[in-house]
C-alpha cells in the first residue's frame, strides 16, 4: 500500500506541489498528467527523497526513508561509453551491493530471466549504444524491473518512443500490476494508451488534484481540461 499525507514540495520558495493526499492499496497503476511544469517529475523526486518535502510517504504502513522499496525510471540520456545490454542491466543490483562486492553468478541469472521476459534476450550481448530508441527504453526497463521493487516509478517512459513500443511498454505496467502485483506509478502525457488500463490518475494541473478512477469518461474530462486551461500559475510561498 502506497500513501501521501499533505505533500508539499518545490524548489526554493516556488511551491509546485500543496497539500496533497492519497492513498493506492496494493497492486495499482496511478497515472500522474498534467501541463509541463506542474510538478510532475516534482512529485517522483520528493518520493524518492531527491528534494525536501513536508508531510509524509509511507509504504505499507511504514515512513518511506530510502529507496530501496522503490524502482524508478527516470527521462534517459543516451549513455557515451560503450557497454553490453547485460553489464547495463545487471546494474540495477548495485544499490543491493556492499562496497567492491561485485556481481554475482546469481544476479546474471536473473539479468538472463528479465530479459526472456521482455523478449529482448537477443539483445543481451549488443553494445547498447547501437540500439534503436525502442530497444533502449527496454533496457532501461529490465534495469528497473531486476531491483524486483515493491513499487515502480516511471518517468515519462514512452516519450519519443514509435506507437508499437508505447503500446508495448503499456503492456508492461498492466503486466506489473495484474501479474507481478507492484504498484506502478506512471508520469505520462499519452493519454491515449491510458484507455486500455485499470486503476487511477491524478491530474497535478489541477489546483486541488485529488485520484479519480481511470476509465474512458475520467481520461476524456482531463483531455478535455488540458487542452482548454492553459498552466496557471500554481507557485505559492513555501
Amino acid at each position: 500500500m502506497f500513501e501521501i499525507k499533505n505533500l508539499s514540495a518545490g524548489y526554493s520558495k516556488n511551491l509546485l506541489i500543496k497539500n496533497l493526499s492519497f492513498f493506492l492499496p496494493d497492486a495499482t497503476f496511478l497515472a500522474i498528467i498534467g501541463h509541463n511544469g506542474s510538478g510532475k517529475s516534482t512529485l517522483l523526486k520528493a518520493i524518492t527523497n531527491q528534494i525536501p518535502f513536508k508531510g509524509e510517504i509511507l509504504l505499507n504502513n511504514q515512513i518511506l526513508k530510502n529507496n530501496k522499496y522503490i524502482a524508478t525510471l527516470n527521462q534517459q540520456n543516451d549513455l557515451k561509453f560503450s557497454i553490453t545490454v547485460r553489464e547495463l542491466v545487471v546494474m540495477g543490483k548495485f544499490s543491493n551491493k556492499k562496497f567492491f562486492e561485485s556481481y554475482s553468478e546469481k544476479d546474471f541469472f536473473s539479468v538472463e530471466e528479465v530479459l526472456n521476459a521482455l523478449n529482448i534476450q537477443h539483445l543481451a550481448d549488443k553494445n547498447f549504444t547501437i540500439l534503436s530508441g525502442g530497444e533502449k527504453q527496454l533496457v532501461w526497463l529490465a534495469q528497473m524491473m531486476i531491483q524486483n521493487c515493491d513499487c515502480f516509478l516511471l518517468d515519462e517512459p514512452t516519450q519519443s518512443l514509435d506507437v508499437y513500443n508505447k503500446k508495448r511498454i503499456f503492456n508492461l505496467m498492466f503486466e506489473w500490476v495484474n501479474i507481478y502485483k507492484k504498484n506502478v506509478i506512471c508520469i505520462t502525457h499519452d493519454l491515449l494508451n491510458l484507455y486500455s488500463m485499470n486503476g487511477y490518475l491524478i491530474n497535478i494541473s489541477k489546483e486541488n488534484p485529488t485520484l479519480e478512477i481511470l476509465n474512458e469518461k475520467t481520461i476524456d474530462e482531463n483531455r478535455f481540461y488540458l487542452e482548454n486551461n492553459p498552466l496557471k500559475d500554481l507557485n505559492l510561498v513555501m
